[in-house]
Order: C-alpha cells, then sequence, then structure tokens
C-alpha cells in the first residue's frame, strides 16, 4: 500500500465520517480490554483482605500496584511508539499483559499479587502508548475531543465488565477467569496486526522540528500542558481513592460482594454514556465549560460522600462520583495536553505519553495515600480532602488564560487537515 492510499484510509471523507473507523472500532475494543482486567480486582479486594489477613494499606498497596507498573511502562512504551511504531507497540503489550494476567489468577501470596499487578501495569504503558496515540493520529483536530471521548468512553465500559470478572472470579475461583483473559489478550493482538500502522505523516507535526532543546523549555511554557497534566493526574488520584475505600466500605456496612460489584458496574454504565458526549461537547464548546461542570458537582459529591452511614445510601452517591464528574473535567485535558505539545513541535507519541504518565503518578498517590489517611483517622478525611482539591482546581481552570503561549517556530510548515495550529486550548472552537 502507498504512502498516499494509507493517508486517504486514516483520513475522514468529504461525508466527515469518523476516521479510519475500523482502527477505531479496534482501538476502543482494545482499551475497553485493557479497562476490564484493571478494574476486576475491585471486587476481589475484600476476598484478598478476608483470605490473605491483608492490611488496609497493603490492599491500598495491591489496588495502586497496577499503576505504579503503568508509570516506566508509559515511558518505555512511549519509546518504543516512537522507534518501532505504535501497531508493534501495541501487540507487544498484549502479550506481555496476557502473560501477567494469566499468572495473576494462580497467585496466592500478596507479594506475588502486587508484582505481578506491577507487571500488567507496564503492559499496560505499552498498550495506550501504542493505542492513544494511534487513535489522536487518525483523529481530525476538530473532532479529537469526540474521538478521545468514545475511545475512554470504551474504556470505561471496560471497567464496567472488569467488576464482573472480579465476581465470577470471587465465585469460580481466579484462576479459570483470568486464565480466560489472558487467551483474550492474544487473541487481540492477532486482530491489532490485521491493521495498518499510521506512518510518520500522521504522527509527527508538521513542518521541521526545531532543536530538541528548543522544543523542551517550549513544551515546559505550555501552561495548557501543566494544568491538563494535573487535571489527568488528580482523576486518577481520586478514582484510586473511591477503588480502594468504597468497596471496603461498602463491605463493613453489609453489602455483599454482588452488591459491590453492581455498584461500580451501575457507575461505569453512566459514565460510558457521559464520555462521547464530554468529548463532543469539548469539541464544540471548549475544555472550561465541561471542566467547570465536572469540578463543582464532583466536589459536592465527594463531600456527600462522608455521610451515609448504610451501604444502599453509600453506593447511590459513588455512583453519581465515578458516573460523570471526573471524566468531564479529565476527557478535556487530554486533547489539551496533546495540542500544547504539537504547539512546540512534539509528537502524538511523546505527548500521550506523558497522558498516560500523569495518569499512572496521580492513581499511584490516589489508593494508598487514601488508603493511609484513612486508617490514622477516618474515611471522611481522604474523600474531603479530594472535594477540597477539587475546589481548588476549579480556580486554576477559571483563571487558566483563553490563549496558548506562543507556539516554537518551525521552518518550512505543511499543511494537515484538522491540525488548525495556534488554536486556543480553553475557548471554544466554532
Amino acid at each position: 500500500m502507498s504512502r498516499a492510499e494509507l493517508v486517504s484510509r486514516l483520513r475522514p471523507g468529504p461525508t466527515g465520517a469518523h476516521p479510519s473507523e475500523p482502527t477505531l472500532r479496534m482501538l476502543r475494543v482494545l482499551l475497553g480490554f485493557e479497562s476490564s482486567l484493571y478494574a476486576a480486582v475491585t471486587p476481589v479486594l475484600p476476598h484478598y483482605a478476608h483470605t490473605l489477613h491483608a492490611s488496609k494499606p497493603a490492599i491500598g498497596l495491591l489496588a495502586g500496584a497496577y499503576a505504579a507498573g503503568i508509570i516506566p511502562g508509559s515511558l518505555i512504551g512511549g519509546w518504543a511508539a516512537a522507534r518501532a511504531g505504535v501497531r508493534r507497540t501495541t501487540v507487544g503489550g498484549l502479550i506481555a499483559f496476557a502473560v501477567a494476567g494469566a499468572a495473576f489468577g494462580f497467585a496466592t501470596d500478596l507479594v506475588a499479587l502486587d508484582l505481578l499487578r506491577v507487571a500488567q501495569g507496564l503492559a499496560c504503558g505499552f498498550i495506550w502508548g501504542g493505542g492513544l496515540a494511534w487513535a489522536i493520529a487518525v483523529a481530525p483536530r476538530e473532532r479529537r475531543g469526540a474521538v478521545i471521548g468514545s475511545v475512554i468512553g470504551a474504556a470505561i465500559f471496560g471497567t464496567l465488565i472488569g467488576p464482573l470478572l472480579g465476581v465470577f472470579a470471587v465465585g469460580v475461583g481466579t484462576a479459570p477467569v483470568f486464565t480466560s483473559v489472558g487467551v483474550a489478550a492474544v487473541v487481540l493482538a492477532l486482530w491489532v496486526r490485521r491493521h495498518p500502522d499510521p506512518g510518520s505523516a500522521e504522527l509527527d507535526v508538521p513542518g521541521e522540528p526545531a532543536p530538541l532543546r528548543v522544543r523542551g523549555r517550549g513544551l515546559l511554557a505550555q501552561s495548557g500542558l501543566w494544568l491538563g497534566a494535573w487535571l489527568v493526574l488528580f482523576e486518577a488520584m481520586s478514582t484510586g481513592a473511591v477503588s480502594t475505600l468504597v468497596p471496603l466500605r461498602l463491605s463493613r456496612l453489609g453489602a455483599s460482594g454482588l452488591a459491590i460489584g453492581a455498584t461500580f458496574v451501575l457507575a461505569s454504565a453512566v459514565a460510558t454514556l457521559l464520555a462521547p458526549v464530554i468529548g463532543r461537547a469539548s469539541d464544540r464548546h471548549g475544555a472550561r465549560r465541561p471542566m467547570t461542570v465536572g469540578l463543582i458537582s464532583g466536589a459536592a459529591l465527594f463531600a456527600a460522600m462522608t455521610l451515609p452511614g448504610a451501604w444502599l445510601p453509600l453506593a447511590a452517591v459513588s455512583v453519581l462520583v465515578l458516573g460523570g464528574p471526573m471524566s468531564a473535567f479529565m476527557i478535556p485535558a487530554v486533547p489539551m495536553m496533546t495540542a500544547s505539545a504539537e504547539r512546540v513541535g512534539v509528537t502524538v507519541v511523546v505527548a500521550t505519553s506523558l497522558v498516560n504518565l500523569a495518569y499512572a503518578v496521580g492513581e499511584t498517590i490516589g489508593a494508598p495515600t487514601a488508603a493511609l489517611l484513612s486508617t490514622a483517622s477516618s474515611d471522611a478525611v481522604p474523600f474531603l480532602s479530594v472535594a477540597v482539591l477539587m475546589l481548588f482546581s476549579l480556580v486554576l481552570v477559571r483563571r487558566s488564560r483563553r490563549t496558548a503561549a506562543p507556539a516554537v517556530a518551525t521552518s518550512t510548515p505543511r499543511s494537515s487537515p484538522g491540525r488548525a495550529a495556534g488554536s486556543p486550548l480553553l475557548a471554544p472552537r466554532r
């Protein structure tokens, strides 16, 4: 296939249809699958706490081990995607994911479980490093929010399936369930290989690149990058806190394993439906509006999580917390970061590696920190702390400038469909 034919397949036609819909469909399934194994451990946490006699901080470490693996995985995965291409990187991540996922089902020691979750996180860094860059590469600039929203929505849908896997694993055994997940990862790797790898024309920014030192200084000067990275990190930190504390609190209040799983399934279903809507809203109205709505509603709901004394009201509030507010400020942050990076000549692969790194750091911090704060005081302290940080983030969003920092100049710019350089990061697109 010639380069012109490849570009024509990846770019949207005159009808405005989604670019390379078969590839995007594959990527949605891929990232949804990865998220399902991440979320599968949530209903199993009380099971491990009981059978392994693990303390709350130990369970918090297990919950955060996956994200801890994503930190080096996102860096190595980004490097691999830049050198070997996004398809090879994604396939390699799936194979590693299959091995670590199957082995997790047979582990009976807490240390082994921690190490295998770290290995899964490393593989996740490759999967997202390749997959997210792949999705952004085939998305026109003016529809990035919608495409990212659909991809993240698929990942959230994976978290809907994940708790069902966890509940099933508690009932029939972890070995057969997680072995089946490993087999599914190998099948997905074969499917990924059937799709064309986007070329450098899709992954690189327009124009000749500026010197690396100049691009690095320009990237650090981009306020949109820092704000977006903080919001991605903060969303992951908040999700890690909820995923650790809520299952244990629901269990203490008398909820069954099925009720705990149903809580997270329902929350994922709501978030899955809202994610594409949020993405389209950020394309149409700019990032500021959905971010503001998400942070205000999220702060109120996190504060409300301190009130219920029975498991059913707590489950209801948890569904609302996870169902939309955090996606509303995180989804627009991703195109904000990639736009900031492209403005200074940094490639999509590097930008998505920074997104993955911010998320991994946030979740690594969130789960164990929330568990330690809860152990030292009560669950109310981490919940109220998140609410306060949401109000702080709201101030940052409202005070952020509507125009981006000046881009680093590049020589001989070439046209690229849908990549309107210099557009405001927070202003509405018209």
